[in-house]
């Protein structure tokens, strides 16, 4: 092509390259371009250097080629070419806005044309990508970018993501506008050959009743099949029944890269292979944090099963996991193998079990791989097996007590309990939870409390109970009838707290701005009968 060419005004366009043009192919993703979607491309060719700028514009639409930029108005940062060595990637966020079209033109668009040159004049030949025009209503609202994500709103929204792999690709985004239902969902979203790789918000909703049966080896399982790169965050997903061969979680199958955050996983997986786990079945590079999973976890045949992921490379952190876990080999409440880091994470599972007695209260391996740094586990966690594997991770085992208790549970994990997490109580027993997202339930089993220390009084036929005690703050009073107020004093006479209770028969107290020491606890009920413990405040 004639250099005087790129010299004229915006309307006139390559329509042929140089003659010493180089050769040069180049790809899309999505492949072809989709009108109303991101696009990025990569042109491969000889070496120009790593000063590589993108020459683009309209090659086929209605009226015919358009270029909006100048030859020379490339040169600039914006579109500086990423990439060396011959291969160069280039990436339109929205087609419509970067290309200066209307309407009528963008839905006329068929071809785009590229060319890979430097400030000096060397250049690729002319290379050129399929446009095809992505429907017009796409899910329940949006554009796919960070300022307009596609709203899943309904069923049907987060159907046509799984059935739409187009929209796996990077830079796409979604947002979760509502509580759904997944019962109709029969595919992942992101396969182990297309991986998902946008941005899913949650937005603090759930997602309920996903049902997946995946049974090919090799394959992912979960609600993402496999991601790369993707971010996931602030999404729940409660009442799963996630079934597959090897990488199967409730979440997801297999993470190969990105960051999943602030998301939980309620329900049951089992898998017939390797790395099996109740939010995640294998995660090789992703970061995983501030989640749980309370999900009852089966993979009797095979390798690294775990209550929050199956194998574990990446890094995990500020993490808990309460299912009941059943494995083969290598068999963890937290983490069935962990060859990456895990910190500050917790294992209150109701039982981990092996059939090859390789199960461990908080992960399967405790090789020099094992990079496990401040994590606490339940001590009396059910080992089926009859005994703990001496190869395991136990992290540092603590009593219910410790646990339950929201100031040591501060203390030891070092939680954000201001902006992330929050203890919720269920009018019986309290449980962190992640604030504002929906569905949540408790994940921590029954025994855990019934485990409590703590003392009882029975007056009139009226039982009344506290724990923990000793405490180290949080307190917890359970009657066998209305409780009218609770009133706490010093040995010396000093009031700590007066509490109106107004007839609920249970009652959480806190007691973190008392001194250490032995406090004075009396508990009213409706009917007058008056119960008095001594309390140790640590």
């Amino acid at each position: 092509m004639k250099k005087f060419l790129f010299a004229l005004l915006a309307l006139v366009v390559p329509v042929a390259a140089w003659a010493d043009g180089h050769q040069a192919s180049i790809t899309s993703n999505p492949s072809p371009a989709v009108s109303n979607k991101p696009l990025e491309i990569k042109i491969q060719t000889t070496d120009l250097g790593s000063d590589v700028y993108c020459y683009t514009w309209c090659q086929e639409m209605e009226g015919g080629p358009m270029a909006p930029y100048g030859w020379d108005d490339v040169n600039a940062e914006r579109f500086r070419m990423a990439g060396s060595g011959g291969s160069y990637t280039f990436s339109v966020s929205n087609i419509k806005e970067f290309y200066g079209l209307n309407d009528a033109q963008l839905a006329s668009l068929t071809k785009l044309g590229f060319i890979a040159k430097t400030k000096s004049g060397n250049q690729t030949a002319d290379c050129f990508v399929e446009v095809v025009q992505g429907p017009t209503s796409l899910y329940s609202g949006g554009e796919g970018t960070i300022s307009s994500p596609y709203i899943i709103a309904k069923s049907e929204d987060l159907q046509y993501l799984a059935d739409t792999p187009a929209d796996w690709g990077n830079g796409v985004c979604f947002k979760l506008d509502a509580d759904i239902s997944a019962s109709s969902l029969k595919s992942t979203i992101g396969t182990m050959a297309t991986p998902f790789s946008g941005t899913f918000d949650g937005n603090g909703h759930c997602i309920t009743s996903l049902s997946l049966n995946g049974s090919t080896v090799g394959s992912a399982t979960g609600l993402f099949g496999k991601i790369e790169g993707a971010d996931i965050h602030d999404l729940g997903i409660a009442g799963a029944n996630v079934k597959g061969a090897t990488f199967t979680g409730i979440l997801v199958g297999y993470a190969s890269s990105g960051t999943v955050s602030r998301c939980y996983t309620m329900g049951t997986v089992s898998g017939s292979s390797i790395c099996v786990g109740g939010l995640a079945g294998e995660n090789v590079a992703a970061t995983i944090t501030d989640c749980y999973s309370g999900v009852s976890v089966s993979n009797p045949s095979d390798y690294a099963t775990g209550g929050l992921v199956g194998k574990n490379s990446g890094t995990i952190k500020n993490t808990y996991a309460a299912g009941a876990i059943t494995g083969y080999d290598y068999v963890g409440g937290v983490a069935g193998a962990n060859y990456g880091a895990i910190s500050y994470s917790l294992a209150v599972n109701e039982t981990v079990s092996s059939a090859r007695n390789f199960a461990a209260r908080f992960g399967g391996n405790a090789n020099a791989r094992n990079n496990s740094l401040n994590n606490v586990s339940w001590k009396d966690i059910d080992n089926a097996s009859a005994s703990w594997t001496q190869h395991g991770d136990h992290a540092v085992s603590h009593t219910a007590a410790d646990i339950v208790d929201a100031t040591c549970f501060n203390d030891m994990l070092k939680w954000d309990f201001n902006s992330i997490w929050e203890w919720q109580y269920d009018g019986k027993r309290n449980w962190p939870a992640l604030r504002n997202v929906s569905g949540q339930s408790r994940p921590i089993c029954d025994r855990l409390y019934e485990s409590l220390s703590g003392v009882v009084g029975v007056i009139d036929n009226i039982m009344v109970s506290v724990t923990p005690n000793p405490t180290y703050g949080q307190i917890n009073v359970y009657a066998g009838e209305g409780i009218l107020s609770c009133s706490v004093w010093t040995l010396d006479g000093g009031n700590v707290l007066d509490l109106n209770i107004g007839g609920e028969e249970s009652a959480r107290l806190d007691l973190s701005q008392a001194a250490p020491g032995i406090c004075l606890l009396r508990v009213t009920t409706v009917s007058g009968n008056v119960s008095t413990f001594k309390i140790l405040k640590k």
